[in-house]
């Protein structure tokens, strides 16, 4: 089930059919609208509240970023681990893998995460992602032939036994705490 929230300058409210919703919205101003799987999420964009997932292993949300004046990307990314976290961002300059622009600071993201976790002896992670490279081409659901993607598939057969990794999707700028977080990391290591 979908739910969609609707935001305009005299009230809020939250539907579960489109339907009703579109016709909602007629002859409001100034209308945000949003659709959610979850109704929390829904309430949480209606009163402007960051939604924070909670879950029973380490977690690390991953986001890049890219600026076309120069060439360079980079990545935010948090780890939460037993009730607190943990941020990072890094700047890379301009090389082979820039085409891919975000993309490149979100695969070296998810890479510098994941060894950050082996080396923190963590045996088990779920990565939250808002591009689904990060999970496919590690899981080969995609045939890797870019640069990026072909470094991280090689990467992927180095750690493979050494940690597991449970992918979970979420919409970019989804009111996500944490993954709102990792964008803002992302751009600040840019300087955007």
């Amino acid at each position: 089930m979908k739910y969609y929230a609707v935001k305009h300058q005299d009230g809020k409210d939250i539907f579960t059919s489109w339907d009703a919703c579109k016709e909602y919205m007629i002859g409001k101003k100034r209308i945000l609208q949003k659709s959610f799987k979850t109704l929390e999420e829904a309430k949480c964009f209606l009163n402007d509240e960051e939604l924070e997932l909670e879950f029973k292993i380490p977690t690390a949300y991953i986001d890049g970023s890219y600026d076309a004046n120069t060439g360079c990307y980079s990545f935010g990314g948090v780890l939460i681990k037993d009730g607190s976290y943990q941020s990072f961002c890094r700047k890379y300059e301009a090389d082979e893998f820039s085409e891919a622009r975000n993309v490149a600071g979100e695969i070296k993201g998810a890479g510098y995460i994941i060894n950050y976790a082996i080396h923190q002896g963590i045996k088990e992670l779920n990565i939250i992602y808002d591009y689904e490279g990060i999970e496919k081409w590690y899981t080969g659901v995609w045939k890797a032939s870019s640069p990026i993607a072909l470094a991280y598939v090689k990467f992927k057969n180095e750690v493979k036994d050494k940690i597991i990794i449970h992918f979970i999707k979420v919409k970019s700028h989804s009111n996500d705490k944490y993954n709102d977080m990792a964008d803002k990391l992302a751009k600040s290591a840019l300087g955007i």
